[in-house]
């Protein structure tokens, strides 16, 4: 899934949240609906869905229904934390397990050209910084679920997580262009 589909749920959420006033329920529906539609579409499109969709569609569905049963957001707020401790949870179990890093995997999916030569020592930090990326958002969202307005925590949702996520991929970018840039000084 691309970048784009990734956003859409989100994107969804924030536009239907302030068109109707700040109605919570509506956007929790709406989400669920956008991620409901891109699993079906994921799975006859691919055959197969996404882990870290499908994950994110079944917590969705849980949390997201709960907070429509009960009326209350504090279950679809729950679920941004719960998600991204997992996704750390996954990534420091795999390196436990001595495992191949997970990320070695989604950078060859996401660069089919070839991956510049990485150690594994190069791996297993990346994999600590996108763990702890994972856990500091999770603990960042109980800050803006506890002490913020509703409104102040769907900005945060939105924006902060995108712009925490984005400072963690710079970072992991400028990391791993000292690899780039050995390995083309070597090959010239």
């Amino acid at each position: 899934m691309g970048q784009f589909g990734y956003l859409l749920p989100a994107l969804v959420f924030f536009g239907v949240f302030f068109s109707t006033g700040k109605d919570f329920l509506k956007a929790t529906a709406a989400i669920m609906v956008v991620v409901t539609l891109q699993v079906i579409y994921e799975k006859f499109k691919r055959g197969s869905v996404e882990k870290k969709l499908f994950l994110t569609w079944v917590a969705l569905v849980v949390f997201g229904s709960a907070t429509l049963l009960f009326r209350d957001p504090a279950f679809l707020q729950w679920k941004v934390s719960i998600i991204n401790w997992l996704f750390a949870s996954i990534l420091i179990g795999n390196q436990l397990l001595k495992r191949p890093p997970i990320l070695k995997s989604f950078m060859k999916i996401a660069s089919p050209e070839g991956l510049p030569r990485i150690s594994d020592k190069a791996w297993l930090d990346m994999t600590y910084l996108w763990a702890f990326a994972f856990f500091a958002i999770g603990v960042v969202n109980l800050y803006f679920m506890f002490y913020t307005s509703l409104t102040t925590w769907v900005n945060f949702k939105l924006f902060g997580v995108l712009g925490m996520m984005f400072i963690f991929a710079l970072l992991n970018a400028i990391y791993l262009s000292r690899f780039v840039t050995k390995e083309a000084g070597k090959s010239s």
